[in-house]
């Protein structure tokens, strides 16, 4: 008789530290998204990229900004990593000022979407209908994801040349000349956010606790009820 409990409470325990895993992933990954989402959101509503960019990266500088009569246009040179070694982007946010007022994909096979960067300089050329990476994909569909999209190349010097930027229909946003300094300036570096920041962003550990107590409540119960239940089975069968 002993011995079956023994088992029944080593059952229950890896039961228990299951549902504990379990939920501290889904709920931290569900307020992650939250968050991503809140902030997307905010760049479309605000035309503000900042909080998404210090959320997203190291730390960029601004580089450029032009607002049209559809659009706002940011251009930045942002901080990453890859593998501990320092990641230097040229970013370029395209952020429509009422998405009911322009044409954008729907769907990111949308054969119909002309969205186009292109980039000459002499130390870096880019076309988006070319690079492997993109040419398939309907770029715009970031508007309908989003609210706004990107493009992100990696540079590695000094950058002296024009940028071009086409929309779904073809039609040119803008045209201009850009200088990026591979080295930041301190002056105007945007710092990006601390772990604390993050955190206190995500807000995760209510809403973890939360779900943990009602989860292994209703587990406690349950299990409670089976003990019981195997108990009354198996007194019968001794009787």
């Amino acid at each position: 008789m002993k011995r079956w409990v023994m088992y029944y409470v080593i059952i229950s325990l890896l039961f228990g530290a299951i549902i504990y895993l379990i939920t501290l992933f889904q709920i931290s990954q569900e307020k992650t998204n939250e968050a991503f989402l809140s902030l997307t959101n905010d760049v479309y509503e605000t035309k503000d990229i900042e909080a998404f960019t210090r959320y997203s990266t190291r730390g960029y500088e601004p580089i450029y900004r032009e607002e049209t009569s559809l659009y706002v246009i940011e251009i930045i040179q942002a901080l990453g990593s890859n593998e501990g070694v320092d990641l230097h982007q040229l970013v370029v946010f395209v952020i429509p000022k009422d998405k009911e007022n322009i044409n954008y994909a729907s769907d990111v096979s949308d054969r119909n979407d002309e969205s186009q960067l292109l980039l000459n300089a002499p130390t870096l050329t880019f076309d988006s209908k070319e690079d492997p990476s993109l040419k398939d994909y309907a770029l715009s569909v970031g508007i309908e994801t989003l609210g706004f999209y990107y493009y992100a190349l990696t540079i590695e010097e000094d950058l002296n040349g024009s940028i071009s930027l086409y929309d779904y229909n073809g039609s040119l946003i803008i045209d201009t000349e850009v200088i990026v300094t591979h080295q930041f300036e301190l002056e105007t570096f945007v710092e990006g956010m601390s772990e604390e920041e993050i955190e206190s962003r995500i807000n995760a550990d209510e809403a973890i606790t939360s779900a943990l107590i009602n989860r292994l409540f209703i587990f406690a119960g349950i299990d409670l009820l089976i003990a019981i239940i195997i108990s009354i089975i198996l007194r019968r069968r001794t009787q």
